[in-house]
């Protein structure tokens, strides 16, 4: 009994005012409270960050997360918390998503390229509309495909010795960083603005691809 227990609080990663709650009713809660954030993963070779990239989106309670590339993914890392976001499939690459340009600003997070603009100086209430943040896979960075759609190139400031930082890391801290900027009630209400009402019939249109 005891290791079911266990089992069962592993699936179930919530906190307390969630625990008697079913799934969908925590998705409905959840939703009720989103941030005007989304965010996108390469995942080409299969990679196992993901699953801390949804756990990450759960934390912050972003809008949807896409992930290109393979479709099975190792969700284990997650803790269930893949149960309470909105992940989607693009198969065939990140061309897919240009017509979400309407709704969002596209953010390529990449510390290996050139003309990058430092994450702690980077100005998000500049942004008219929402970012929509992109992470490559593990060991690869980002596709060229994916860093010529993006609007704005922006590097982590590191001043130890490694290269990079792996996407699990990575996402936590971007999201960290704006979910800061998102107490600025101005930009909060310009970028919901921009993803709710008709946006969002229109936007939920757009995403004509398979959920998780």
């Amino acid at each position: 009994m005891f290791e079911r227990d266990r089992w069962s609080l592993w699936k179930r990663n919530v906190i307390d005012k969630y625990k008697s709650m079913t799934d969908e009713q925590i998705r409905c809660a959840l939703h009720k409270t989103k941030n005007p954030i989304s965010v996108c993963m390469e995942h080409w070779k299969g990679d196992f960050n993901i699953s801390t990239l949804i756990r990450n989106a759960n934390a912050f309670n972003v809008e949807k997360v896409f992930y290109v590339g393979k479709k099975r993914i190792d969700i284990r890392g997650a803790v269930g918390s893949h149960h309470y976001i909105d992940i989607l499939h693009v198969p065939n690459g990140v061309c897919e998503l240009v017509d979400l340009k309407k709704y969002y600003t596209f953010i390529a997070i990449d510390n290996n390229i050139s003309k990058t603009k430092k994450l702690s100086e980077f100005c998000w209430s500049s942004l008219e509309k929402p970012p929509l943040v992109f992470f490559g896979e593990e060991g690869l960075g980002l596709t060229e495909e994916a860093l010529n759609i993006c609007d704005y190139r922006i590097e982590i400031q590191q001043y130890g010795s490694v290269r990079s930082l792996n996407v699990g890391t990575s996402s936590g801290l971007v999201l960290y960083e704006l979910s800061q900027h998102l107490k600025n009630s101005i930009v909060y209400d310009r970028w919901q603005t921009a993803l709710r009402g008709e946006n969002e019939n229109a936007l939920n249109e757009s995403c004509q691809l398979t959920l998780l």
